[in-house]
């Protein structure tokens, strides 16, 4: 998994219910639509060549 965003109530953060899930542990993240998720995997895809 490289990051995955939730928005299952198990985790008290400021963002609460939303959050993102990283490798590292829970971030803090506000509702993302699926365009801002999809640029954020391009920019992933390009910094990895």
């Amino acid at each position: 998994m490289i990051f995955r965003y939730d928005n299952a109530p198990h985790h008290e953060i400021s963002t609460f219910p939303h959050h993102k899930h990283l490798p590292e542990g829970i971030k803090e993240s506000k509702e993302k639509g699926i365009n801002e998720v999809l640029k954020e995997i391009e920019m992933l895809v390009v910094g990895l060549r």
